[in-house]
């Protein structure tokens, strides 16, 4: 008996396309949310710095790998500042103001949650591919074979911050029933 090869390739082409769509739209919703969290907050540079990622992601002169690769850093950094501000402030009260701010970003977090829920199977199909062939992965993908196995990290990230998000939000009496309602799909 010989070894019991799993016969079902990944194909990576084919799955490319789907993942990168998918992967910017879910970003461009959770970007928008994390800039207005980091409004809220008083994150301004953090803000700024989501919302130029999001018009980076847009811009077609540049490699996906590169776009995916930048989106996920900037995610990454403000949600960590988001995330410390949260832990930090969990039991104090939001002004009026941010109240305003936090409120507008639930629609976006739970459109971007949706995304992430899309983006899971795909990117965990796609990363296993790369690793089970990296020589065809970087032949069929080019560099964006090194951002793939990435974005199961960046999706735990947003997971953990949306959970705080959510914590914050009940604790200023802020509504949550969408972003629970996609949290709960996972």
């Amino acid at each position: 008996m010989g070894t019991n090869k799993n016969t079902s390739k990944v194909d990576l082409t084919a799955n490319k396309s789907a993942l990168v769509k998918t992967f910017f739209t879910s970003f461009e919703n959770y970007g928008k949310a994390l800039s207005y969290l980091s409004q809220s907050l008083g994150l301004d540079a953090d803000s700024k710095k989501i919302e130029q990622a999001i018009v980076d992601s847009k811009n077609v002169n540049s490699s996906e790998s590169d776009r995916m690769s930048n989106s996920i850093k900037a995610t990454s950094e403000v949600s960590k500042n988001i995330e410390a501000k949260l832990k930090d402030e969990k039991s104090s009260k939001l002004s009026v103001e941010a109240k305003v701010k936090y409120s507008q970003a639930m629609p976006f977090a739970a459109k971007g949650l949706i995304g992430t829920l899309e983006l899971r199977p795909l990117s965990q199909q796609m990363a296993s591919g790369i690793q089970a062939n990296p020589i065809d992965a970087v032949n069929q993908l080019g560099t964006l074979s090194k951002v793939i196995p990435t974005v199961p990290d960046y999706i735990t990230t947003i997971l953990s911050v949306t959970k705080l998000i959510v914590t914050g939000a009940e604790a200023n009496n802020i509504p949550t029933t969408d972003v629970k309602s996609a949290l709960g799909k996972f």
